[in-house]
């Protein structure tokens, strides 16, 4: 079994086609030679039936003879009531056994004499002087003979099937695999080559199991470079973000080291390199957290009720940060859903609620940071948070999450490249998660439940971000 699996496939396939061809063709040889056998015993046992017609019919006007008895193989013995043999032409073999033939029966039997096979049949005949038999025998020399040869004929002939289907498997199977074939030279000059040379695995015309594996590791493939970019992407930005808040910190610890003399300026370098490290620790989470998002579909699932439990609670935290900042002194924050449309109890949003609370923060803190930033004059400035149900273009529900506000809105070059990572249009609306990455938070995990995110600046100021996430059941 061990050497077996070191075969190649194409191998393996021809062998086992031969082991189901020889398995078949033995059944066929067998089942044809008793077939033809029975055919030619059958034959005899009709000519043994002619045989004794003739005799049979002359008995009752002739039982004392004369008897003429034909030759030519038609071995055949007249036997009186008395058992004594009156005319015979079997063989002596046949003769000895004579009365035990009679007393066997009137059907065909089969009998050994000597080296000789014979098929015997008994036949009895009322006469005048009472019951007469007939036996009539016939050598089975020639069926046994025609058997033999038509069994090597069939042999010799099955055994050249079995070649001819054993080549034949060979060549369609290395047909059918030279696809694999192509595959693997493909994937080691894939393996070899740069991504951006790289192509992707052959897909056949044919809708076969070969091209859904190909289109499968295509699949495959594209997702694996998709992981790869986002890891050398997530490499570049980090290297690219963290590079100026670091020489920042280093500076503000140069200067506490100049300023140990004097603990007024020392503390406040020290606070300033606090706020530092703080950044760059938010920052480095934000691309972690990013990374986590972007890898793969969320494993999370929330109902409609855990998503309104969720916006209320978005609410009260926004509220909480407008209340503790004078800067956001006079800000409204407030929310709108309608009670009356309720989907499935057993459909979900594929999200946790925690990211979709995450979302929430991002998309209020932004903002209220843009509120904030605009200017002192924020006489009845809002932020508003509305969850309501509409129909999907695919038949199902979609959970529409709308944020707006009354701030400065972006600039309509900006919006579509806004959920882009470290993009910021200036310094209004750079996030309450800082360093560009909220809205590109809010896009991937949005992306990632199978929705999307919308930009668009409201008329006469303000901006409106909307977030669509389907819901299912499954």
């Amino acid at each position: 079994m061990n050497r077996l699996r070191r075969l190649s496939i194409t191998a393996r396939i021809t062998i086992g086609s031969l082991v189901v061809a020889a398995l078949f063709a033995l059944l066929a040889v067998v089942i044809i030679r008793i077939g033809v056998s029975s055919i030619l015993h059958n034959a005899t046992v009709t000519l043994l039936n002619n045989d004794v017609v003739a005799p049979a019919q002359a008995l009752p006007s002739k039982p004392s003879g004369p008897f003429d008895l034909p030759g030519g193989g038609q071995e055949l013995a007249i036997v009186d009531a008395k058992g004594s043999v009156l005319a015979s032409t079997l063989p002596e073999a046949l003769e000895d056994r004579i009365h035990s033939l009679i007393s066997q029966g009137d059907d065909p039997r089969e009998v050994q004499a000597g080296n000789d096979h014979y098929l015997v049949l008994t036949r009895s005949v009322a006469t005048s002087d009472g019951i007469m038999h007939i036996v009539a025998a016939r050598n089975d020399e020639t069926t046994a003979l025609i058997l033999d040869r038509l069994t090597i004929a069939l042999l010799v002939g099955a055994g050249v099937v079995i070649f001819a289907f054993g080549a034949a498997s060979w060549l369609l199977a290395r047909a059918a695999l030279r696809p694999v074939s192509r595959m693997r030279e493909q994937a080691d000059r894939i393996a070899g080559s740069t991504p951006e040379d790289a192509g992707l695995l052959p897909v056949g015309p044919a809708e076969d199991e070969l091209s859904e594996l190909a289109t499968t590791l295509n699949d495959l493939i594209l997702r694996l470079r998709a992981s790869a970019d986002r890891e050398r992407q997530m490499v570049s930005d980090a290297s690219h973000e963290l590079r100026t808040p670091l020489a920042v910190l280093r500076g503000q610890l140069e200067l506490a080291e100049l300023d140990a003399g004097d603990a007024d300026a020392l503390l406040s370098d020290v606070r300033s390199s606090h706020a530092t490290a703080i950044r760059l620790a938010q920052l480095a989470n934000n691309l972690l957290e990013l990374s986590r998002i972007e890898a793969g579909p969320s494993s999370g699932r929330i109902d409609w009720r855990t998503l309104v439990d969720e916006l209320t609670d978005a609410i009260d935290r926004a509220r909480l940060l407008v209340s503790s900042d004078d800067e956001a002194a006079g800000i409204s924050v407030d929310f709108e859903y309608d009670p009356r449309r309720r989907p499935d109890p057993e459909a979900r949003v594929a999200l946790s609620p925690t990211d979709f609370g995450r979302i929430l923060d991002n998309l209020l803190g932004n903002a209220i940071t843009a509120i904030r930033s605009s200017g002192p004059d924020r006489a009845d400035a809002t932020v508003t948070a509305a969850l309501r149900l509409e129909d999907g273009e695919d038949g199902g529900e979609v959970a529409v999450l709308t944020v707006h506000d009354s701030g400065p809105g972006m600039p309509e070059e900006f919006i579509p490249v806004a959920l882009d990572r470290f993009t910021r249009a200036d310094g209004a609306r750079t996030g309450q998660s800082g360093g560009g990455l909220g809205l590109a938070i809010v896009g991937a995990l949005a992306g990632a439940a199978g929705g999307r995110v919308v930009l668009a600046n409201a008329s006469p100021s303000g901006l409106t971000v909307t977030v669509r996430l389907p819901i299912r059941r499954d």
